[in-house]
């Protein structure tokens, strides 16, 4: 801001915000909607999975890659372009006929909610200045939930009112709106100076070559895999041991999966006032351990266990927010940062995929009681990564030391 002081543009941390919630809308209108799928388009149980798995798979192989795409363009176009692509995608799969047309259209919003999810923390960035990123980045890491539970809240009515088809064209009508607003939005300016650009290989290879990426990467993976088993069999739970009904069982899932959006603001406020990354990351692998057992206690009353599932999804929200504020910091270059948020996207959407797969293991074998010790394994391997995570902060914080008392 030349002849003035840089400040934040708090527009364009809403509008990645408001992107990445209208993306997640389209992950959270494919749990409701199976049974109708199923029934006209003649899924099988398998292929239903591999519907619902598909976007955790893409992102899971393809991560890097379109994050390193992301990063040749400027973070306001690819954050359109991926919106772009999710309402061309759902649109299509509302008029498609046959499962072979849904998957193509499920392809385009793969890569659509992929580009959208790499590009947010670019634009956060380029949108924010240092002191306040991290609150910047609570409010990002909650897309996830907040667009989850808001569809899985819209789609009994939705789903009764119009059928699948009205669901995808309501999710893709959604997502016009941060479209038009980041359209009509005056463009951030970053204050990032970069060198000459890498090519793609050179930008991959130089992020994957960084240990702290891997470690970001790993952390958000043991996350994932233990938040997504937990809340993607919940409803199942619930109806088996408690004999609610699927309606209520999804409609109590849907508010506790977005309880999880306080804990990412708390990890921002708590981040804002110095509180230690890592300190967060252990806090959080912790207290999700701790109240999975409250969870999965066949013995307690429903109202305990499931104010031990808010509980269990706030605590969880201080990882996220700790984790993707951490991005800018730990990309190799400032004109990196939607790569490694690619890197680290592709250990949270394997944790997704994987996860629920583990757990449905150890509870065919063991029971729901078996249930919080997978967290509890989880969990004390998270703890033991953030330790490891805490000396790598320990290093980036020395020469911003050494630099503040040069300037003193």
């Amino acid at each position: 801001m030349p002849g003035g002081r840089m400040t934040t543009r708090w527009d364009h941390v809403f509008i990645a915000v408001l992107g990445g919630v209208a993306a997640a809308l389209h992950v959270g209108k494919v749990p409701p909607a199976l049974p109708l799928l199923r029934e006209e388009l003649l899924l099988d149980l398998i292929v239903a999975g591999w519907l619902m798995g598909q976007v955790s798979l893409m992102g899971g192989l393809l991560g890097l890659v379109v994050g390193r795409g992301a990063d040749y363009l400027t973070p306001r176009s690819s954050m359109a372009l991926s919106l772009s692509l999710l309402i061309f995608g759902s649109t299509a799969g509302a008029l498609s006929s046959s499962a072979m047309g849904l998957f193509a259209s499920r392809v385009m919003e793969s890569f659509g909610l992929i580009l959208a999810v790499v590009s947010a923390p670019a634009l956060i960035t380029t949108a924010t200045v240092s002191k306040d990123r991290g609150l910047a980045f609570a409010a990002w890491a909650g897309w996830l939930p907040m667009g989850v539970g808001a569809m899985m809240l819209a789609s009994p009515p939705l789903l009764t009112a119009f059928g699948w088809r009205g669901a995808w064209l309501a999710a893709a009508a959604a997502t016009v709106v941060p479209l038009a607003a980041l359209l009509l939005s005056r463009p951030a300016v970053s204050l990032s100076k970069t060198g000459t650009k890498l090519s793609l290989l050179e930008g991959a290879k130089l992020t994957a070559s960084l240990p702290t990426s891997w470690l970001l990467a790993g952390m958000f993976l043991l996350y994932s895999a233990s938040f997504m088993s937990v809340f993607g069999f919940l409803p199942t739970m619930l109806i088996e041991e408690t004999n609610l009904t699927l309606t209520t069982a999804s409609l109590l899932t849907a508010v506790a999966v977005m309880s999880n959006v306080p804990g990412n603001f708390a990890g921002g406020i708590l981040l804002r006032r110095g509180a230690p990354r890592w300190a967060l990351v252990a806090a959080a692998f912790s207290l999700l351990s701790l109240s999975a057992f409250a969870v999965f206690a066949s013995g307690l009353p429903l109202l305990v266990r499931y104010l031990a599932a808010l509980i269990y999804a706030a605590a969880g929200g201080l990882l996220p927010a700790a984790i993707m504020s951490a991005l800018p910091g730990y990309a190799a270059r400032p004109d990196l940062v939607s790569t490694i948020s690619g890197f680290v996207m592709q250990g949270t959407n394997l944790g997704q995929f994987l996860g629920p797969l583990l757990l449905a293991s150890i509870v065919s074998r063991g029971g729901w009681t078996a249930a919080p010790y997978y967290v509890t394994a989880t969990a004390m391997v998270g703890v033991s990564l953030a330790l490891i995570f805490r000396h790598s902060e320990m290093r980036q914080s020395a020469p911003n030391e050494e630099e503040n008392e040069g300037v003193a």
